[in-house]
């Protein structure tokens, strides 16, 4: 079946060369193979969580396709999550508690399954639930701000300031009536981009997020700009702890 070891090196090869639809797709394949053979290995749950997502944002149009990557990066995030013997214990036996209290007791080296489920969860409730089903299912947005607090008490620098980001994308997408909020939406993406001044999401994100919220056409060219003129390929690789070494 091969060696695991050997796999993911060849899925960090892939991630620098994965450009396309189709290249993606191989990139979470090889991740499949390696819990094939190590159906608990932390390295390739989260990398098919976050990868997952990168298919939401990039290659996908339809709902159906949309909801099904959702899914599966949530699933494979929780399955990171439960790496860790206290989070397992709380989410025993089909959930007793939910994703947004049991993470009370993740830490830094479960913050990357823990973004990930947030960025997939997020976007299922946004994109993939009709109105009314996501105002009756507030359970889940409430579950997202719980997780949102965790990742900020764990570190919310952590690779270039993604908690900032993913608190600054719950107050843009948050009703008014629920909290929503433009002005902490940005005050949060700019710390993002303080806190991670080479990635390209922060900037990205807040261009094709906020500055189109707002109408800012100058702000939106300034950042898509400087994204445009960025070489992606050296901050492709998060490197996540996963407690076997000191």
């Amino acid at each position: 079946m091969g060696d695991v070891t050997e796999i993911l090196a060849q899925a960090n090869e892939q991630i620098l060369q994965a450009d396309t639809r189709e290249k993606l797709l191989g990139l979470l394949s090889t991740y499949e193979r390696v819990l094939e053979i190590d159906p608990s290995n932390y390295e390739a749950l989260w990398s098919l969580g976050r990868y997952n997502v990168v298919m939401v944002l990039g290659y996908t149009e339809s709902q159906s396709e949309k909801t099904h990557h959702n899914l599966t990066a949530m699933k494979y995030c929780e399955q990171a999550m439960k790496t860790n013997p206290e989070f397992q214990a709380l989410t025993a036996g089909g959930g007793s508690e939910r994703v947004g209290d049991a993470c009370r007791v993740l830490s830094n080296r479960e913050i990357a399954p823990l973004y990930y489920w947030f960025g997939a969860t997020g976007s299922y409730w946004k994109e993939c639930l009709p109105f009314l089903k996501r105002m009756s299912n507030m359970a889940l947005a409430q579950g997202l701000k719980k997780v949102m607090i965790r990742m900020l008490e764990i570190d919310p620098t952590w690779a270039g300031g993604h908690p900032y980001y993913a608190w600054g994308f719950y107050h843009l997408n948050l009703p008014r009536i629920l909290g929503g909020s433009l002005k902490t939406a940005e005050e949060f993406m700019d710390k993002a981009v303080e806190a991670g001044p080479k990635w390209l999401y922060a900037r990205w994100g807040r261009a094709k997020y906020l500055y189109t919220r707002k109408k800012d056409k100058k702000a939106f060219l300034e950042d898509m700009e400087w994204v445009i003129a960025q070489d992606p390929r050296p901050q492709d690789i998060i490197v996540v702890d996963d407690g076997s070494t000191d």
